[in-house]
């Protein structure tokens, strides 16, 4: 995360203004960025508008001595040049016009190094006295709202004390005094030595306000709204349990999703039951969630993917169990067998039916027709790992808990009950990234060290006996032990060659390869075809 600051010319519109820009990952192709700036005028003759820019690297360039990168947003675009220690980065502004400005020297106020998208801004306007008259303020959270946790505060004096027209204001601190309320409010303060300033995010994510005291006692109260590149909408998720128990397994998913991903809270969407039904007596949903019905999951991932365009993402985790049946309309399958999800046949979930295999792949191929569109499944079912068809040219990525001939089980201790130890693997993984101040990892990274992690786990007899772990040979999976009621499990990632660079591709971004996004070419299934191996 980097955030840099200076001032914007752009012709009449905006003289000597104030210009924050926020990298919240790093400068690799196809990261986000934000610039926020205030107009002199606009283009509708408004005076101090806001300007809330967000978009992506489209273009990087490393030479012997500098790092050149081109940012695109909706109608403007930066050619930047970031120096080679990082404490600054020179920017031109240009049109789709070809106009272009001088060069703008930005200054480095904050950065931590950690390289995932998990920085929140929220933006606003400032009256102070006659020193702050209707100005731009910024608020910029780099990694969460906790005591000890950095914190920006930028904008521009109309006049400052003394007497300095259009001076900028920089306040980077850290947050103490950090408390939550019983409504989930979050309150926190930071100072630039003179100023107090009483920060409160609102329930929800969406709000925030900024109490402004001096030392005399006089104060002023702002209100923000959360305004960052989540507002961009190309990263929407839905998330789907039913029939597996009421562990947090989803709302960890959830957790990495909004905190460590880059998407938006309201681009999440669940589908659970609260309470899960149990002998005839129906379930229940507490919190204004749907019910997990097949009908209403198959419209709501048919309206996912259907609206996607070519640099979204889309992204679908399903904790049910799963099933197979025989192959009778000879699809190809290759073990004779067709896979399912067992999901709720009604909003009580009385009764249960399947989501068949066949079906999401023809909901799939209809659908998410546009090439480069990321499309992730994650599965911790049984049989998951056979809900992407590799017969048929179906794109998307698959990164399934088991093979599909094994079951999976919820068999790991934590001190919040048994989980399932895949998706603990994989929400793990992207933590231990933000811990370790790296970036988001490739798809193969990920696949890997998830399974590390499990490995782990198993060496340290934290998962209980019914999960046996990875087979002697990952490559040759064995089928689970119905008698027994035990299984092998051996992870799976699955997805055509042509669609996209496992070690290329970081988990849940926007596809860096042009190519990337189109069913074709072979099945490729890890860890079978993850090196050669000339012995199969």
């Amino acid at each position: 995360m980097y955030i840099y600051n200076g001032k914007l010319n752009w012709y009449e519109y905006a003289k000597n203004e104030c210009i924050t820009f926020v990298f919240p990952a790093s400068f690799s192709l196809n990261d986000p960025v934000c610039a926020y700036w205030q107009w002199t005028v606009d283009g509708a003759g408004v005076k101090k508008s806001n300007s809330l820019q967000f978009g992506t690297i489209t273009s990087v360039t490393t030479t012997s001595d500098q790092y050149n990168i081109v940012v695109s947003f909706e109608y403007y675009s930066f050619e930047g040049v970031v120096a080679s220690d990082f404490q600054s980065v020179t920017v031109t502004m240009r049109n789709p016009q070809g106009e272009r400005n001088s060069a703008t020297n930005l200054q480095i106020q904050s950065s931590d190094a950690v390289r995932v998208p998990s920085t929140e801004v929220f933006t606003g306007k400032l009256n102070w006295w006659s020193y702050a008259q209707n100005e731009m303020i910024t608020l910029v959270v780099p990694s969460g709202i906790t005591n000890g946790a950095p914190v920006g505060f930028y904008h521009e004096w109309t006049v400052d004390g003394a007497g300095h027209a259009k001076s900028n204001h920089s306040v980077n601190a850290t947050l103490s005094s950090v408390s939550t309320s019983a409504n989930g409010n979050i309150t926190g303060r930071f100072t630039d030595g003179y100023y107090t300033y009483q920060a409160t995010w609102l329930s929800g994510g969406k709000e925030a306000t900024v109490r402004m005291s001096n030392p005399s006692g006089d104060n002023t109260t702002n209100n923000m709204k959360h305004t960052d590149f989540r507002s961009l909408g190309t990263k929407k998720a839905l998330i789907v349990r039913f029939g597996t128990g009421t562990d947090n397994g989803i709302f960890l998913v959830r957790e990495m999703l909004n905190k460590h991903l880059g998407f938006a809270i309201d681009d999440v969407e669940l589908m659970y039951f609260d309470v899960e039904p149990s002998n005839g007596r129906p379930g229940q949903t507490n919190n204004g969630q749907d019910p997990p019905t097949a009908t209403r999951f198959k419209n709501k991932f048919t309206e996912l993917i259907s609206k996607a365009s070519p640099g979204d993402v889309r992204f679908l985790y399903v904790d049910a169990h799963g099933t197979t049946y025989p192959d009778e309309d000879g699809s190809g399958e290759t073990d004779g067998n067709d896979e399912g999800w067992i999901l709720a046949e009604n909003d009580q979930g009385t009764g249960k039916v399947m989501v068949l295999d066949d079906w999401l792949a023809k909901a799939i191929r209809n659908n998410l027709a546009k090439v480069g569109v990321n499309l992730t499944i994650l599965t911790s079912s049984c049989m998951g790992g056979g809900m992407l068809d590799t017969h048929t040219a179906t794109p998307g990525v698959l990164l399934a808990g088991c093979h599909e001939t094994q079951f999976n089980v919820k068999a790991l201790r934590t001190s919040a009950g048994l989980v399932d130890p895949w998706v603990l693997a994989v929400t793990t993984v992207i933590k231990n990234q933000v811990k370790r101040k790296r970036g988001v990892p490739s798809y193969s990274a990920l696949f890997n060290d998830a399974k590390k992690f499990i490995k782990q786990q198993l060496d340290g007899g934290n998962i209980n006996s019914r999960y046996k772990g990875p087979s002697t040979n990952e490559l040759a999976p064995i089928p689970r032990d119905q008698e027994s009621n035990t299984s092998n499990q051996d992870p799976q990632l699955i997805f055509f060659s042509g669609y996209f660079d496992p070690d290329e591709e970081r988990f849940l971004f926007p596809f860096v390869a042009p190519h990337g996004g189109e069913a074709k070419g072979e099945a490729t299934r890890f860890p079978r075809d993850e090196y050669p191996h000339d012995e199969l």
